[in-house]
Protein backbone atom coordinates (compact mmCIF):
# COMPACT_ATOMS: atom_id res chain seq x y z
CA UNK A 1 0.00 0.00 0.00
CA UNK A 2 1.43 3.77 -0.79
CA UNK A 3 1.83 6.05 1.84
CA UNK A 4 0.35 9.32 1.54
CA UNK A 5 1.92 11.99 -0.71
CA UNK A 6 3.98 8.43 -2.08
CA UNK A 7 3.64 7.19 -5.84
CA UNK A 8 5.05 4.24 -7.12
CA UNK A 9 6.82 3.60 -10.00
CA UNK A 10 6.82 0.90 -12.57
CA UNK A 11 9.84 -1.82 -12.23
CA UNK A 12 11.34 -4.84 -13.76
CA UNK A 13 11.86 -8.11 -12.16
CA UNK A 14 15.49 -8.76 -13.89
CA UNK A 15 16.58 -5.17 -13.65
CA UNK A 16 19.66 -4.43 -11.79
CA UNK A 17 18.81 -1.23 -9.85
CA UNK A 18 15.10 -2.34 -8.97
CA UNK A 19 14.44 -5.93 -10.31
CA UNK A 20 13.07 -7.56 -7.06
CA UNK A 21 14.10 -11.18 -8.48
CA UNK A 22 17.51 -9.95 -9.07
CA UNK A 23 19.69 -11.38 -6.49
CA UNK A 24 22.78 -9.95 -7.12
CA UNK A 25 21.01 -6.19 -7.82
CA UNK A 26 19.83 -3.21 -4.80
CA UNK A 27 16.46 -4.29 -5.03
CA UNK A 28 15.20 -0.58 -4.57
CA UNK A 29 12.02 1.18 -5.95
CA UNK A 30 11.03 4.62 -7.25
CA UNK A 31 8.69 6.84 -6.33
CA UNK A 32 7.36 10.33 -7.20
CA UNK A 33 7.07 12.69 -4.19
CA UNK A 34 5.58 16.46 -5.67
CA UNK A 35 7.95 17.10 -8.14
CA UNK A 36 10.52 14.38 -7.42
CA UNK A 37 11.69 11.17 -8.18
CA UNK A 38 12.99 9.40 -5.04
CA UNK A 39 14.54 6.23 -4.02
CA UNK A 40 15.12 5.43 -0.79
CA UNK A 41 17.48 2.36 -0.10
CA UNK A 42 19.99 0.57 2.13
CA UNK A 43 23.10 -1.06 0.05
CA UNK A 44 24.13 -4.39 0.35
CA UNK A 45 27.82 -5.21 1.32
CA UNK A 46 28.54 -7.10 -1.97
CA UNK A 47 27.57 -3.80 -3.72
CA UNK A 48 31.03 -1.57 -2.68
CA UNK A 49 33.70 -0.72 -3.98
CA UNK A 50 36.07 -0.91 -1.40
CA UNK A 51 35.68 -1.98 2.56
CA UNK A 52 32.18 -0.91 3.62
CA UNK A 53 32.02 1.91 0.96
CA UNK A 54 29.10 1.76 -1.89
CA UNK A 55 30.93 1.11 -5.93
CA UNK A 56 30.87 4.43 -7.54
CA UNK A 57 29.29 3.07 -10.40
CA UNK A 58 26.54 1.75 -8.47
CA UNK A 59 25.89 5.17 -7.41
CA UNK A 60 26.21 6.56 -10.67
CA UNK A 61 23.37 3.84 -11.82
CA UNK A 62 21.07 4.98 -9.32
CA UNK A 63 21.28 8.56 -10.49
CA UNK A 64 21.20 7.57 -13.95
CA UNK A 65 18.30 5.71 -13.64
CA UNK A 66 16.07 7.91 -11.03
CA UNK A 67 16.61 11.34 -13.82
CA UNK A 68 15.88 9.35 -16.83
CA UNK A 69 12.12 8.70 -14.68
CA UNK A 70 12.00 11.98 -14.01
CA UNK A 71 12.22 12.56 -17.85
CA UNK A 72 9.87 9.88 -18.67
CA UNK A 73 7.20 11.06 -15.58
CA UNK A 74 7.22 14.97 -15.84
CA UNK A 75 8.19 15.46 -19.45
CA UNK A 76 5.89 16.04 -22.29
CA UNK A 77 5.97 12.37 -24.35
CA UNK A 78 5.52 9.92 -21.26
CA UNK A 79 7.62 7.56 -23.20
CA UNK A 80 10.87 5.63 -21.67
CA UNK A 81 14.35 7.94 -21.99
CA UNK A 82 17.88 6.76 -22.82
CA UNK A 83 20.75 8.57 -21.30
CA UNK A 84 22.31 10.76 -23.67
CA UNK A 85 24.79 12.03 -21.22
CA UNK A 86 26.05 11.59 -18.14
CA UNK A 87 28.07 13.60 -15.61
CA UNK A 88 28.73 12.39 -11.73
CA UNK A 89 30.39 14.57 -9.09
CA UNK A 90 31.49 12.23 -6.30
CA UNK A 91 31.51 15.05 -2.96
CA UNK A 92 31.70 12.52 -0.21
CA UNK A 93 31.85 8.31 0.31
CA UNK A 94 29.10 6.86 0.74
CA UNK A 95 28.77 3.92 2.97
CA UNK A 96 26.96 0.61 2.52
CA UNK A 97 24.77 -0.84 5.11
CA UNK A 98 23.08 2.25 5.94
CA UNK A 99 20.16 4.07 3.99
CA UNK A 100 20.27 6.84 1.49
CA UNK A 101 17.84 8.89 -0.61
CA UNK A 102 18.27 9.18 -4.54
CA UNK A 103 16.28 12.44 -5.53
CA UNK A 104 16.02 13.47 -9.20
CA UNK A 105 14.06 16.14 -10.97
CA UNK A 106 13.50 17.10 -14.06
CA UNK A 107 15.39 20.74 -15.36
CA UNK A 108 13.59 21.03 -18.73
CA UNK A 109 11.95 19.28 -21.93
CA UNK A 110 13.80 20.16 -24.49
CA UNK A 111 11.73 18.11 -26.82
CA UNK A 112 14.41 16.11 -28.70
CA UNK A 113 16.41 16.02 -25.22
CA UNK A 114 15.02 16.30 -21.51
CA UNK A 115 17.77 17.86 -18.82
CA UNK A 116 17.44 16.23 -15.28
CA UNK A 117 19.83 16.24 -12.06
CA UNK A 118 20.04 14.58 -9.31
CA UNK A 119 21.46 13.71 -6.03
CA UNK A 120 22.11 10.98 -3.57
CA UNK A 121 21.99 11.81 0.27
CA UNK A 122 23.03 9.63 3.27
CA UNK A 123 22.44 11.37 6.46
CA UNK A 124 21.12 14.37 5.16
CA UNK A 125 24.18 15.15 3.96
CA UNK A 126 24.83 15.76 -0.08
CA UNK A 127 27.26 13.09 -1.20
CA UNK A 128 26.84 12.75 -5.14
CA UNK A 129 25.36 14.84 -7.50
CA UNK A 130 24.41 14.46 -11.20
CA UNK A 131 23.71 16.24 -14.35
CA UNK A 132 22.09 14.24 -17.58
CA UNK A 133 20.72 14.74 -21.34
CA UNK A 134 17.95 12.32 -21.33
CA UNK A 135 16.68 10.96 -24.89
CA UNK A 136 13.08 9.75 -25.61
CA UNK A 137 12.68 6.52 -27.05
CA UNK A 138 10.22 6.31 -29.87
CA UNK A 139 6.64 4.88 -29.64
CA UNK A 140 7.75 1.68 -30.55
CA UNK A 141 10.48 1.09 -28.61
CA UNK A 142 9.02 2.26 -25.87
CA UNK A 143 5.94 -0.16 -26.31
CA UNK A 144 8.30 -2.83 -26.42
CA UNK A 145 9.72 -2.14 -22.95
CA UNK A 146 6.15 -2.08 -21.65
CA UNK A 147 5.48 -5.85 -21.36
CA UNK A 148 8.46 -5.91 -19.36
CA UNK A 149 7.32 -3.75 -16.05
CA UNK A 150 5.78 -4.20 -13.60
CA UNK A 151 2.88 -1.79 -12.58
CA UNK A 152 2.26 -3.30 -8.80
CA UNK A 153 1.97 -1.17 -6.28
CA UNK A 154 1.51 2.01 -8.76
CA UNK A 155 -1.57 3.69 -8.36
CA UNK A 156 -0.92 7.31 -9.97
CA UNK A 157 1.08 5.70 -12.75
CA UNK A 158 -0.32 2.71 -13.96
CA UNK A 159 -1.70 4.66 -16.24
CA UNK A 160 1.79 6.69 -17.81
CA UNK A 161 2.10 4.76 -20.88
CA UNK A 162 -1.91 4.26 -21.93
CA UNK A 163 -1.28 6.38 -25.09
CA UNK A 164 2.10 4.55 -26.22
CA UNK A 165 0.17 1.37 -25.78
CA UNK A 166 -3.17 2.65 -27.38
CA UNK A 167 -1.11 3.63 -30.49
CA UNK A 168 0.85 0.32 -30.48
Amino acid sequence: MNAPGKEYLPHSTGCFLCGDENACGVRTRFFVEGGVVCSRVTLPPHLNGYKKVAHGGVLAALLDESMGWAATVFGGLHRMYLTGELTVKYLAPVPVGEEIEVRSRLLEDGGRIAYSEGELLCDGKVCVRAKGKFLPMSRQATAEVIPYLKFDQCVKYRTLFDDVKEAK
